[in-house]
């Protein structure tokens, strides 16, 4: 018997905001002849479970100074993501940063202009700051930082994105920048790319699993990274991780994904209600774009669809009293009623969002409403939730870079929808009509899910919308009782009650799965948060916050990373598991040029530790056969480069070809990459 009910959220991953999320090293001192320490090296390592992405982060940062100096670590996370871990290091040894009741550290200069306030609004109100003390002249500061996050998912396409254009910035090459991609799936992998970079190799790709490397030498940070592989669910399915807890009950993540296309005739007929500012803050692009995409949209509305068009400032401008059929009569008429809509003052959100929940009589159809506003006005999400009767979702589109973003999020939260973000440099009518799409075809409304015998609690988030065809939605929670439980996600499709039955196994396992927990705890610190920043801080409510962020080590409003100096790093985790070693290990990052002809330049980086280990780099042609050996056992610590001039290990010049460079160490560890002689 199925015990335990719950209602959840509705996430499309959608937000897509124009940020950039590399880290900064901003000195103290303030003789320092620049604005940063030289970031040399970036290394980035992904682990992406499904739609749970894991991002580690090693930079290395010199300083150019003849005299020591103090800095400030900065780095932008993404909106959706929470840091869990930073490790740094000093005197050669690695410590991990202790999360303390405390506020963050400052950067230098911090006012009302100059490169600091511009840092501020760089790093944005998700990022962290951590101060670091003693970075000798000519020494290399090393930092590593974790965090966890949710791809995008869009019919069937899962996207990664690491925005790592800081050219505004940082002006110089960087030595060294990778990326390594590992992709768990439980669904089939049709494809995958990195459209954004396309010197990449794949170095394992099966039907649930992949593995990328892309590696670039004296690369310029002039525009953001994208990873996206491609899977094609024909019927409603589900992706599942547990991991027990020692001492506390254990963490669950369940992602809901439905098939990707749906028939016009098995789809739920929209009741949809579009909401538009014309606030003063609107004028010109903003308003212009809005008016666009709401077009775009009526046209994409069936005969079965009924909407409404309201106008909101200081008051309601209303095309019609209530809801009627979408024919192309009524579509050109609001159409009309939009165009040169003129800007003016006010914006009662609240009023307009009340007054369109009471255009919504019943649920005899998937009831929406759009919201276009610059996210300035307002509004109490609990009061409006009481006003909701019929399960209808709310999706603001928020236009700007200066939003009350927890207003809108815990608004979307509690009412069956999610927020879109239009940042100012980004393109309002591509993002709407995405919007659109991502919601357009309701398989199911007024869906429940039930789950069995694992004792679950503390579920976040609390609802659950309608199930889109060609989108997807998550839970994490707690469960108390290891092993197998079912799972029912129960709704209304055109026929009447249906009901899709699983089983779940809940893992009694503490040590696979383990990001269940820290993303269970990122949206419990989210959903706290806004409570606090919309009505006030409360002590229960603060002390929960802060037991959360310690519990967890992930930084909420109240706590910061400290770097004390004392605690030292403990994580060191085999790369083969898919987790990056704290303290990276001997590799070949690449070669360059490449292709090449004759020559080229190996580089690589040696761990202090793996001196005595370091033996030879060995050179493969595309058969398999090798070709060159290079000794490398005099090679000191640190990143080497090695020559190599494209003969072969009797002197004669190698073919065009396909080449790979191995390096071999003798504890059997080796790593590979791939070189191109071109004649």
């Amino acid at each position: 018997m199925l015990r335990y009910k719950y209602f959840l959220i509705f996430i499309i991953f959608s937000l897509n905001v124009s940020i950039v999320a590399n880290g900064l090293m901003m000195p103290t001192e303030e003789n320092y002849p620049k604005d940063f320490l030289r970031n040399t090296v970036t290394n980035v390592t992904v682990n992406i479970h499904g739609l749970i992405a894991e991002t580690f982060v090693y930079q290395e940062f010199k300083n150019e100074w003849y005299d020591s100096t103090d800095a400030v670590f900065s780095f932008p996370l993404p909106p959706d993501a929470r840091a869990t871990e930073f490790v740094y290091w000093y005197n050669d040894k690695a410590y991990t940063a202790v999360l303390k009741v405390k506020e963050q550290a400052t950067n230098p200069g911090t006012g009302e202009g100059g490169v600091a306030a511009l840092v501020n609004k760089y790093i944005g109100r998700n990022g962290i700051k951590i101060f670091l003390k003693g970075i000798k002249a000519g020494q290399v500061q090393k930092t590593e930082l974790r965090y966890i996050s949710v791809c995008e998912y869009y019919e069937g396409k899962v996207t990664y994105k690491f925005p790592l254009n800081t050219q505004d910035f940082v002006q110089h090459t960087l030595d060294n920048l990778e990326f390594k991609i590992n992709v768990n799936s439980n669904s089939k992998i049709y494809s995958s790319d990195i459209p954004t970079h396309n010197n990449f190799s794949t170095l394992m790709s099966t039907e649930n699993e992949l593995k990328l490397h892309l590696v670039e030498s004296k690369s310029y940070l002039n525009k953001d990274f994208e990873f996206n592989y491609e899977i094609d669910p024909i019927e409603m399915g589900v992706d599942f991780y547990s991991v027990a807890g020692d001492t506390t009950d254990g963490h669950f993540a369940l992602f809901v994904r439905p098939q990707i296309s749906a028939s016009s005739d098995s789809v739920h007929a929209k009741r949809i209600i579009f909401l538009l500012s014309n606030n003063s803050s609107m004028f010109g692009y903003k308003l212009k774009q809005s008016v666009s995409a709401i077009k775009y949209s009526l046209d994409q509305l069936s005969d079965k669809d009924i909407f409404n068009v309201v106008v909101y400032n200081y008051g309601l401008n209303k095309w019609k009293s209530s809801p009627v059929a979408a024919t192309a009569e009524n579509i050109q008429s609001a159409k009309s009623f939009l165009e040169g809509t003129p800007t003016t003052s006010g914006a009662y959100l609240q009023t307009a969002i009340v007054d369109a929940l009471g255009q919504v009589p019943d649920g005899n159809f998937n009831n929406l409403i759009y919201i276009f506003t610059d996210g300035r006005a307002s509004i109490n999400p609990k009061t409006i939730e009481t006003s909701n009767k019929y399960f209808t979702g709310i999706f603001p589109v928020g236009i700007g870079d200066d939003l009350y973003r927890a207003q809108l999020e815990m608004t979307a939260a509690l009412n069956y929808g999610f927020v879109t973000y239009i940042g100012d440099n980004d393109n309002l009518y591509e993002k709407v009509t995405r919007l659109f799409s991502l919601t357009g075809k309701p398989l199911l409304k007024e869906v429940a899910v039930e789950i069995g015998q694992a004792n679950v609690n503390s579920i976040m988030p609390t609802k659950y919308p309608s199930t889109y065809a060609g989108s997807m939605s998550y839970i994490t929670g707690r469960y108390k009782n290891p092993g197998n439980s079912g799972l029912a996600i129960a709704g209304k499709n055109i026929n009447g009650m249906t009901a899709y039955n699983f089983n779940l196994e809940f893992s009694d396992n503490m040590s696979t799965n383990k990001f269940a927990a820290p993303l269970w705890a990122k949206m419990m610190i989210d959903a706290l948060e806004w409570e606090i920043e919309i009505y006030g801080e409360s002590p229960d409510k603060k002390q929960q916050l802060i037991d959360i962020s310690l519990t967890y080590n992930i930084r909420c409003r109240y706590t910061a990373y400290i770097a004390d100096y004392e605690t030292p790093a403990t994580t060191s985790v085999d790369e083969s598991t898919n987790k990056m070693l704290l303290i990276p290990d001997s590799y070949i990052s690449g070669n360059y040029p490449n292709p090449f002809n004759p020559t080229t330049k190996i580089r690589i980086f040696i761990n202090t530790s793996d001196m005595a280990k370091i033996k030879m780099l060995r050179i493969y042609n595309s058969l398999g056969q090798l070709v060159a050996v290079i000794d490398i056992t005099n090679l000191s610590s640190g990143w080497q480069e090695i020559e190599f001039n494209g003969k072969d290990m009797f002197g004669n010049n190698l073919s065009s070809g396909v080449y790979f460079v191995q390096l071999l160490m003798d504890n059997n560890h080796m790593n590979t990459v791939r070189m191109n002689l071109v004649k």
